[in-house]
């Protein structure tokens, strides 16, 4: 699949941002992507050796900012990671991790994850889990370096689904969400260090549609759209309540499949009566399938 992108800003031409190329097996798992500058240069790339949802082994190449390194990771016979290893460019172990299940209860578990640098650094993570099977509720207390790190309860419906959680950090900042009967998320992210909140929606297909920052006397509400694929279709900024600081819209033009062959990206002047649009990027997409 190729990916041209286009800005519109300076000229009505159109003006090369650089492009993106991948490449996907049978079952739809990336397998190669390539960025290239607006000159047509590669600028990095990055290819999977995989099986299915199992990476064994990625590998990146490319121009600043982008670094080269490569990474592997071991699985056990249950598909889960007990190893990843980190090499540079010259092929030099910088970064090893290993996971454990340290203990396994059928109502409680202890994992241990050891993060060792190249430097002689290391960091140990364990996490305690243990769920009551009479009211769902789970609660989950991590630890690094033997210093308290994250404190999480969780509870979940009778189908083991989250509708309520709340994790806290040490310094007392929390995360806490809840589902409603719609399906919708509600969530509230407290900052102790900046004591501000940051209150975010969901919709039922985890799309996030809504984001509240508030800190102190400062304000600012974002609104976002989809339409029923799921697409991004257009996002509004608030200052206070009704006061509109910007709008933008993206529209697109399908291939016969269904999937996006053009996206435009427009900028609304939310000064003028009625609102004029200016077009400021443009994506051209094409897709060799199967």
């Amino acid at each position: 699949m190729l990916t041209e992108e286009f800005n519109n800003q300076n000229s009505t031409s159109h003006e090369s941002s650089g492009s993106a190329f991948d490449v996907y097996d049978r079952e739809g798992y990336l397998l190669e992507l390539y960025r290239y500058k607006h000159d047509g240069s590669l600028w990095a790339q990055t290819i999977f050796s995989r099986k299915g949802e199992q990476i064994f082994k990625s590998q990146t190449t490319g121009a600043a900012p982008f670094e080269n390194f490569s990474t592997q990771n071991v699985y056990d016979a249950d598909g889960h990671i007990i190893e990843t290893d980190t090499y540079n460019a010259d092929g030099v172990l910088t970064k090893k991790t290993k996971n454990e299940l340290l203990e396994n209860r059928a109502e409680s578990a202890t994992y241990r994850s050891i993060e060792s640098g190249v430097e002689g650094t290391e960091n140990t993570r364990e996490v305690v889990e243990s769920t009551d099977p009479k009211t769902g509720l789970t609660h989950q207390v991590a630890t690094m370096n033997g210093k308290a790190e994250t404190d999480w309860v969780i509870q979940r419906d009778e189908n083991g689904v989250p509708q309520k959680d709340k994790i806290v950090l040490a310094d007392g900042s929390y995360n806490e969400r809840e589902r409603a009967a719609d399906g919708t998320t509600i969530e509230d992210r407290y900052s102790a260090s900046s004591k501000s909140h940051t209150y975010q929606k969901t919709d039922a297909q985890g799309h996030l549609i809504e984001v509240v920052d508030k800190s102190g006397s400062s304000y600012i509400r974002c609104t976002y759209s989809f339409d029923e694929d799921g697409r991004p279709t257009g996002q509004v900024n608030y200052g206070s309540p009704g006061n509109i600081l910007d709008k933008s819209t993206i529209e697109y033009q399908d291939d016969s499949f269904g999937n996006w062959i053009e996206k435009k990206i427009i900028l609304w002047d939310t000064t003028s009566d009625p609102m004029k649009r200016k077009l400021v990027a443009t994506s051209l997409r094409t897709i060799n399938y199967y």
